[in-house]
């Protein structure tokens, strides 16, 4: 029988870690949402997210694929 804790864990780490690589900048805007930027002194309506910040979050997005993938093959007993 699978565990249904540990599907939902393999699920929710492969749908975050997809939104993680597809949207990187996406994902760093609304973690940084209702915050002040640091300088005021950009070209009005640009919202650059530097590379660093997305890299990271594709970083992640990797981890969390792998997390999910290990866990849906420890769930489904391939294991």
């Amino acid at each position: 029988m699978t565990d249904a804790r540990t599907l939902l864990a393999a699920v929710l780490g492969l749908l975050l870690g997809a939104v993680c690589l597809a949207a990187p900048g996406a994902v760093v805007r609304v973690q940084t949402a209702g915050r002040r930027p640091p300088g005021r002194d950009g070209e009005y309506g640009t919202d650059a997210v530097p590379d660093r910040w997305r890299r990271l979050v594709q970083a992640l997005g990797v981890g969390l694929v792998a997390a999910g993938g290990y866990f849906g093959y420890a769930a489904l007993g391939l294991g």
